[in-house]
């Protein structure tokens, strides 16, 4: 009896562990809190519309057979699919969280720089670890240390974009659309944002072209062929679209 008691015991103790990892999170205020949420679950939600566009290209691409294409959609939709999700929502999070932890050293809507710094030093490494682009390549390649700092450079412009968003105060917004028009209140000044972090993806899939003997895809990794760049254009092309379709909703009285 005792033996269960100590079982159970210390199931709850690890229980009680993991509640506190999820619930780490120290928000200034509610306002805040509501700003985090609305960027996440919107920023998941483009994830998974991403990840629907890449299955089907995936299985267009792998079905030259009616076996072919039979294989690769469970592939995709059993190991591919949870697998790219699984490093892009660490990366999400990592972006998220950091963002959140600068905020306070915001004077004037800009983050203090040696901050930042230090933040980038000790949260980077995660990000890191679930790069796709580092993670599928040699770091033994000449070209490696570029694409290295292409990923810290995505990694810092996303940071303090996301302080910026997440720092908004005020009240009355209930809705992403509604958040990203009162932080960027022209169609401008929102394309201006995004296109910062899109020349940093320009950049990269620019490597990569550059250097294709620096992909390196191990056979226990799951992944797609990152060789056929078409089709990574193709992906990097589909991520413009949505966003302009975006913009067009959230600004559909102003041209560019």
């Amino acid at each position: 009896m005792r033996r269960i008691e100590r079982t159970f015991g210390r199931l709850r103790k690890i229980s009680s562990d993991k509640i506190k990892k999820k619930n780490h999170l120290a928000f200034e205020n509610q306002i805040i809190k509501r700003n985090y949420y609305l960027l996440k679950h919107h920023l998941l939600f483009l994830l998974d519309s991403g990840l629907d566009f890449l299955k089907r290209e995936y299985v267009k691409r792998n079905s030259e057979t009616s076996f072919m294409e039979f294989t690769s959609q469970n592939y995709y939709d059993f190991i591919l699919k949870d697998y790219i999700r699984k490093k892009i929502k660490n990366q999400i999070n990592s972006i998220l969280n950091s963002g959140l932890l600068c905020i306070k050293h915001m004077v004037d809507d800009t983050v203090d720089p040696d901050f930042l710094d230090q933040l980038i030093n000790k949260n980077y490494p995660e990000y890191e670890s679930n790069d796709l682009s580092l993670l599928h390549s040699s770091n033994n390649h000449p070209g490696f240390s570029e694409l290295k700092t292409i990923s810290q450079l995505t990694f810092r412009i996303a940071i303090i974009q996301t302080a910026y968003i997440l720092s908004c105060q005020d009240l009355e917004i209930k809705t992403y659309l509604q958040l990203m028009k009162k932080v960027f209140p022209t169609k401008k000044d929102s394309q201006e944002a995004l296109n910062s972090i899109f020349s940093m993806f320009n950049q990269m899939v620019d490597c990569f072209e550059r250097h294709l003997q620096m992909i390196t895809i191990p056979f226990y990794k799951p992944t797609f062929n990152i060789r056929d760049f078409q089709f990574v254009r193709i992906c990097y092309e589909y991520a413009i679209k949505i966003v302009d379709e975006q913009l067009n909703e959230l600004y559909p009285e102003e041209e560019l």
